[in-house]
């Protein structure tokens, strides 16, 4: 599951860099969401991995906008 995840997230961060519109941020917003709420439920060596790994993929120029819509 976690590559799963990943792998819609590293999609998502790559049409909303392609496209900044508000939809696809909010589409990688909702992936980042999942991705968390997912690690919440792991074991702490694979939550702080799959955070590094989360925090690697999405630039900073995306980064706030994405956390922005989360809350």
């Amino acid at each position: 599951m976690l590559l799963k995840y990943l792998n819609q997230l590293e999609q998502a961060v790559k049409a909303a860099c392609d496209h900044p519109d508000t939809d696809t941020v909010n589409r990688c917003a909702d992936c980042v969401a999942t991705l968390d709420a997912y690690l919440d439920a792991q074991m702490e060596p694979v939550q702080r991995r799959g955070r590094e790994l989360m925090d690697g993929m999405i630039p900073s120029e995306l980064h706030s906008r994405v956390c922005q819509r989360m809350h």
